[in-house]
């Protein structure tokens, strides 16, 4: 549990990027370490160094986007940019999610197949659960024969996993005055993840698959 704040979190940033005194091209270390230095005070790379502080202070994880981003420098691009670091940590992002849903109940692939059509529909406004849950309910009339028709607690009990695995956002705090059914919430995957993540989901019946590309807004 490190505890050191964002301040010491750049400059943490700053020393492992940085080349030595000493180092054999002096010129061109002035040349990186200066770049370090710009890239540091980049508003693009401290949003994305702060959206990795917040999900997690373990310092292998910043060494893994330095060490993906270092890998793209060659003879032609011998700096680092804020663009490689934006990509790489999209790329993360993308891997880590892909391998939580990989994870997932079957019921948990229904809610996110759900919120998928939701967005489609809604052209990505925001949901509530009552609203996942009714298409749900939909999917499960029409193809009964290879879901349970389960309780409406026990798939509230699935929806609230997915926001504890960040893949679903409450867009609000929840109040007293509103019911937790009725909290607006937004999907942190999109549709490409959810299709590569199906395609290698394990035992995944038929039918879900088939509900996932369907274009019908079962509405």
């Amino acid at each position: 549990m490190n505890s050191f704040d964002f301040k010491q979190y750049i400059r943490i940033f700053k020393e492992q990027l940085s080349l030595p005194a000493g180092f054999s091209d002096e010129y061109f270390a002035q040349t990186w370490n200066n770049n370090v230095q710009h890239l540091s005070e980049d508003k693009t790379v401290k949003n994305i160094l702060q959206d990795l502080f917040h999900y997690t202070k373990d310092l292998r994880s910043l060494h893994l986007l330095l060490m993906l981003a270092v890998s793209n420098v060659t003879v032609h691009h011998p700096l680092i940019t804020a663009s490689d670091l934006q990509e790489v940590s999209k790329q993360i992002r993308t891997d880590s999610k892909a391998n939580i849903v990989h994870g997932l109940s079957v019921l948990e692939i229904c809610l996110i197949i759900a919120m998928k059509h939701l967005n489609d529909v809604y052209e990505g406004e925001p949901f509530n659960f009552q609203m996942v849950y009714n298409e749900f309910q939909k999917f499960v009339q029409r193809k009964a024969h290879c879901m349970n028709n389960f309780e409406k607690p026990v798939v509230m009990k699935a929806f609230e996993h997915l926001i504890q695995l960040e893949l679903v956002k409450p867009l609000e705090r929840p109040s007293v005055r509103l019911q937790k059914e009725y909290i607006l919430m937004k999907l942190l995957l999109d549709n490409n993840q959810i299709m590569d993540a199906l395609q290698v989901y394990p035992n995944c019946p038929t039918d879900v698959k088939q509900w996932a590309t369907s274009s019908l807004s079962w509405l």
